[in-house]
């Protein structure tokens, strides 16, 4: 995830194309691949727009950012509908592997499902950013259908041709300006071999640290943990937010996560 800060606004290939190709030492890049669904995710209930679920509302906000291309149109809980009718910007490419069909293939099933959250960019008809959040897939070892209140942002990327006017920022602030995840976890993950280091002529820590300075604004944390895709390269990311109104016992639940290595988890006091 992370295709947020590049300054090269050619079209073309992006360093998240390479995703699955082979590295130089002979080993596949391991890790979620692009951003295509959540299957496999467990059944919970959402609700609707404005609905209460847990005690808590779904909030429907919109912002409009005007800028040098015209008014953006930024927006959460796009429905389905919607987005069959967007046009994809072409310079949105790097999960979808410059297939832009396939990436409102994705934005449409995570729409659709429990816990689904699409927050869009628009732009005359055009989808130009997009941030998905959803729950976990049971595969990974966040995906605990029983945990309602763990959720996942799944990705996050702002076209090539739309990138420094602010989109990251304001797609975050219209999702978690939103009273349903005050009582929530939602974790995020950065990998490097997701990361436009050739547009933005950034080396793979200064792009790290932007990462964290952008969701920082927002709640978002670094923490520690010991799966296997994260620790594969120090400068991946784990970041986590923790709701201003979550308890302590489903932080604690969640920490039980962070270490499958049972004497790295007494270590810390997990």
């Amino acid at each position: 995830m992370f295709n947020l800060f590049g300054k090269d606004r050619k079209r073309g290939k992006v360093e998240g194309s390479d995703v699955g190709k082979k590295m130089s030492e002979g080993a596949e890049r391991p890790g979620k691949p692009p951003f295509i669904g959540v299957a496999g995710s467990a059944n919970r209930s959402k609700g609707n727009k404005g609905d209460e679920v847990g005690g808590r509302y779904l909030r429907q906000n919109t912002r409009e950012l005007e800028n040098e291309k015209g008014l953006i149109l930024v927006e959460n809980y796009c429905p389905a509908e919607k987005l069959e009718r967007l046009e994809v910007d072409d310079g949105i490419c790097m999960f979808s592997r410059h297939d832009p069909s396939r990436q409102l293939k994705a934005l449409v099933s995570v729409s659709k499902v429990d816990g689904g959250n699409v927050v869009v960019g628009i732009h005359d008809g055009k989808l130009v950013s997009f941030v998905g959040i959803h729950y976990p897939a049971e595969r990974e070892r966040w995906g605990k259908p029983e945990y309602t209140w763990l959720l996942e942002l799944g990705a996050i990327e702002v076209s090539r041709n739309y990138r420094k006017l602010g989109l990251a920022e304001t797609m975050l602030g219209v999702a978690f300006d939103d009273p349903f995840y005050d009582d929530k976890i939602v974790l995020t993950t950065g990998f490097t071999w997701h990361w436009d280091l050739e547009g933005t002529g950034m080396d793979k820590m200064q792009y790290r640290s932007l990462g964290i300075n952008l969701f920082g604004h927002y709640g978002f944390m670094e923490m520690a943990t010991d799966e296997p895709n994260i620790t594969m390269d120090s400068a991946n990311l784990f970041l986590v937010r923790i709701g201003t109104d979550a308890s302590f016992s489903r932080y604690q639940r969640f920490a039980s996560l962070l270490f499958a290595n049972e004497w790295e988890a007494v270590l810390r006091g997990l």
